[in-house]
């Protein structure tokens, strides 16, 4: 049913209600006359009688009479014009198709003969027409007009994904997509007083996707494994992949749920808050192995794993780990403030573990078990500990050092900071692509913190990655 769905033709033929219209109608197509002329008729401008008469192979009457025929059925317009013709001015007949006489004379066409312009307006008169018989039926017979809506989201949605590349991964991201809301407020409100937000951009985002866009931005073949609901928001999200040319073959579009929104809102003196919206329903990750397509993990060479429910992330890490992947752990902060007991299961599994300086906070201050200083945290598996300190620069700690990286002041003096969003993703996807060229630990770090103070000068997450020109041109 599928593949009948997608090879119909392309044009949806609207016939009129009137039986005797319909009659009409069957008996010019079962004609060779009434053939010819829909085939000699122009869709975007008037055709003149003389010219159906001097091109088509039968007799003035035939053609004549057809002509009134379809006049009848609704085919075609008539009108006279005066034009000057031999140094005199003569009247002459023209027909026009209707709309219906336009859909008609294309679904007698192969759609090469069609103009871009005449498929365009022919598309958008059908789905105003079938917009209003579907309000009208959803009327009459008490059906929720909403199925309607999902329906054209999910076949954009579908149509989208078919279209991405196939591209064999070499890192493969778990994690979650969401729509980033900027907005700004004269005054950040206190408890129960209501505060005007104008919102002023939206952009996609997400962490998981975030880092999947910043990977292929610096040309690394990636996958992206997660969810987006069937609405405009998750075929912004999807559009956004799919641009940057990431493989979205095990991306779930999740029928009747919502995609995730995030508001990010800045105050008068560029305070920021970032909010996440809960949504009725919302597709929020990967929520169990039997959702993955394991075999999308076989030819890469680092699995990310970001905000991932953690009885999923520890299945995924685990089987990564076993495969002989490198595994990156950055869960984000509400995943670390359910404590370290929730997430030592993935943790063992992992060989660098990334969280940030508030992260680090929530995990000690709701673990049961003591977590000292940073470096504790390897007693449950993972080989590298980054801890990112923003604007301080971020430390690092393996089993053989702890080493603190301060942000270059080239760098301070270059860029402005603008939004850190994305920051923190595009930090991880940098340092994933030094990780890849086989760089030192160090060497990553370096070309990691070029990569989020660009982010930084920038507006929005995805929208700011930079390229790996960009950051080479400062690396060297």
């Amino acid at each position: 049913m599928m593949e009948l769905g997608r090879n119909v033709w392309p044009y949806v033929l609207p016939f009129p209600v009137d039986v005797g219209q319909r009659r009409l109608v069957w008996k010019i197509l079962q004609s060779k006359v009434g053939m010819g002329i829909l085939a000699r008729l122009n869709v975007e401008k008037p055709t003149y009688q003389k010219e159906l008469i001097r091109k088509l192979p039968y007799s003035n009457k035939s053609i004549i009479e057809y002509l009134k025929l379809m006049v009848s059925a609704g085919i075609v317009e008539h009108g006279m014009e005066r034009v000057r013709a031999k140094g005199k001015n003569v009247w002459v007949k023209w027909y026009k198709p209707t709309k219906f006489g336009k859909w008609l004379i294309l679904f007698l066409k192969s759609p090469q003969e069609i103009s871009e312009e005449t498929v365009k307006e022919t598309v958008e008169e059908l789905f105003q027409i079938y917009s209003a018989n579907i309000v009208e039926f959803c009327q009459k017979y008490n059906l929720d007009i909403e199925y309607f809506h999902q329906v054209l989201d999910e076949k954009f949605l579908e149509e989208w994904q078919m279209e991405t590349p196939r591209i064999k991964p070499e890192v493969v991201v778990f994690g979650s997509a969401a729509i980033d809301l900027y907005g700004s407020t004269e005054k950040l409100p206190e408890y129960d007083e209501t505060a005007y937000i104008e919102i002023s951009n939206v952009y996609p985002g997400g962490m998981g996707a975030n880092v999947a866009v910043a990977l292929s931005r610096l040309k690394v073949p990636v996958a992206f494994i997660g969810k987006i609901g069937s609405d405009s928001a998750g075929r912004l999200l999807l559009e956004n992949l799919r641009r940057n040319r990431i493989n979205l073959s095990n991306l779930i579009i999740e029928r009747g749920k919502s995609s995730l929104q995030t508001l990010i809102l800045f105050g008068p003196k560029g305070e920021r808050l970032i909010l996440a919206i809960g949504l009725p329903n919302p597709a929020i990750s990967i929520s169990s192995p039997d959702e993955i397509d394991w075999r999308l993990l076989k030819p890469s060479k680092i699995v990310y794993i970001g905000e991932v429910f953690v009885e999923v992330a520890s299945t995924i890490a685990d089987f990564a780990k076993n495969l002989g992947k490198t595994v990156i752990y950055r869960p984000g902060t509400p995943y670390l403030k359910i404590g370290i007991e929730k997430i030592k299961d993935v943790l063992e599994h992992v060989n660098i573990f990334i969280l940030n300086e508030t992260g680090w906070i929530e995990l000690k201050r709701n673990s049961k078990e003591k977590l000292s200083n940073t470096a504790d945290l390897q007693k449950y598996g993972p080989e590298t500990i980054i801890l990112t300190r923003g604007d301080q620069g971020c430390e690092t700690w393996t089993d053989k050092e702890h080493k603190s990286y301060s942000i270059p002041k080239s760098l301070t003096k270059k860029f402005k900071v603008v939004d850190p969003t994305g920051a923190g993703d595009s930090f991880s996807a940098a340092l994933i692509k030094k990780l890849l060229e086989r760089s030192s630990l160090e060497e990553a770090v370096r070309f990691a913190q070029i990569a989020a103070y660009i982010t930084c000068s920038r507006l929005g997450a995805s929208s700011a990655f930079p390229t790996l020109e960009e950051i080479m041109e400062i690396y060297g």
